[in-house]
């Protein structure tokens, strides 16, 4: 085998060793493979597999499945089938699972790459804004000391928002992480002023979840992967009382947890926390991980992302541009401001960008692609890139106004027109990949 052979060798080792099964976009982003998905992935996982049956090794690659999947794809079968006959695939898994693979030296897991011991608790929010709500909150002091005894420093904490309360496109859905401390203290010392005044004025809340623990990170859940509490977390959700699972949070089963690492997130700022956050778009196993070094960009704006599947995408700023530009209502009719970029996520970096806004009358909104497809079209940020260059081109050579970076104020003719352009250079730059 090979270097980069070896190194998925352990971190599927390392998962084996926390008993838990893997996906190919994690696998991709640990070993910085080009298309996370697991494209080209194939002849390098034959080989593995071929290496460890030679050896006498449990087949560690049966436990590389598609997101929320147990079993490896079909196509993966195949490569299996043709290694080791006609296995029971359930059991294989197993075999895997209680093999102790640090006995074997060139095999064995990279200490710290994984984020093995953490903990992860389920409960309920009103919603998720951690830069102004940095903790989570207790109507008790006896169920803080609860939560506590039974979870560990450093633990996760997935918030659903409640059903009947919160923004309607969050609610019952599993929108963000919290990692927090062993740090107690009232609720007011980890809340903004504006917000306990707000809890405070609010009669279904005053005086409520008190007793508090602080939390140290958080990250977001790409609106994209947001999931129904019971899809997510069957066993968790469905084994307690939304109540008490307000109340108390409860534990989630290590083969629930499994999808909550394999969701795509990226990090925003906690209330009271001064240390940098990393905006980078990729899966929260890998956001909990050692970071890998991610090329650097020389172009405003850009937040860094794994590469993989992207979409284009085209953002729109609501609201009275003529205000905002200080200018005459009737020199703007029929333009508008936009902003044309990339992502795995549109609908993140629109929440990115829009939190570096006050709040107010100008909010962002994706206005391309509508309606946003379920998988991104383009296979990586190389294809993606050209696309977005055309849009840029396209808007300049048409006389759109540069606004700074990828901020254009242009009209609705020409913004309709450069998205065209943009998609079709996208798809000409895909095709010479596949090539």
């Amino acid at each position: 085998m090979d270097a980069l052979q070896f190194e998925i060798v352990r971190f599927l080792a390392a998962k084996a060793m926390q008993k838990r099964r893997t996906t190919y976009q994690q696998v991709g982003e640990a070993v910085g493979w080009n298309h996370p998905t697991g494209r080209g992935l194939g002849p390098h996982l034959e080989v593995i597999l071929h290496y460890l049956s030679d050896r006498g090794l449990p087949p560690l690659t049966t436990i590389l499945v598609k997101k929320m999947r147990r079993h490896p794809a079909e196509d993966a079968m195949a490569y299996i089938r043709g290694a080791l006959g006609n296995i029971d695939i359930e059991a294989a898994q197993q075999e895997v699972f209680s093999f102790d693979w640090s006995t074997i030296h060139e095999l064995a897991p990279i200490r710290g790459a994984l984020p093995a011991g953490r903990s992860v608790w389920l409960t309920s929010f009103w919603g998720f804004d951690p830069a102004s709500w940095g903790c989570i909150g207790f109507a008790d002091e006896w169920r803080r000391k609860a939560y506590v005894s039974k979870s560990q420093p450093g633990g996760l904490v997935a918030i659903y928002v409640t059903k009947n309360r919160g923004p309607e496109n969050m609610r019952g859905k599993v929108v963000g992480v919290l990692e927090v401390s062993r740090e107690l203290g009232h609720a007011k010392e980890f809340i903004s002023g504006d917000r306990w005044a707000e809890k405070e004025l609010d009669p279904a809340r005053k005086g409520k979840w008190l007793y508090a623990v602080k939390a140290t990170r958080a990250w977001r859940i790409v609106p994209e992967d947001w999931r129904p509490v019971e899809e997510l977390f069957p066993l968790a959700y469905g084994g307690s009382n939304p109540e008490l699972i307000g109340a108390n949070g409860v534990p989630v089963f290590p083969d629930e947890a499994e999808n909550l690492f394999e969701l795509d997130v990226y990090e925003v700022p906690v209330y009271g926390s001064a240390d940098p956050v990393d905006s980078t778009i990729q899966t929260l196993e890998s956001a909990l991980a050692p970071s890998r070094a991610v090329r650097p960009s020389s172009r405003p704006y850009w937040v860094g992302e794994t590469d993989g599947p992207k979409h284009l995408y085209m953002l729109r700023l609501k609201g009275d541009i003529a205000a905002y530009l200080g200018r005459i209502a009737e020199d703007l009719e029929d333009k508008h401001i936009i902003k044309v970029g990339f992502s795995k996520s549109p609908l993140a970096r629109r929440d990115q960008i829009q939190s570096a806004y006050p709040k107010g009358a100008f909010e962002w909104e994706v206005f391309k692609p509508d309606p946003q497809p379920e998988n991104a079209p383009y296979v990586n940020a190389e294809v993606a890139i050209a696309g977005e260059d055309a849009m840029k081109k396209r808007l300049v050579d048409q006389g759109a106004e540069v606004l700074g970076g990828e901020f254009f104020l242009a009209e609705d003719w020409l913004i309709y027109n450069t998205w065209i352009a943009g998609k079709v250079a996208a798809e000409n730059a895909q095709a010479n990949d596949d090539a």
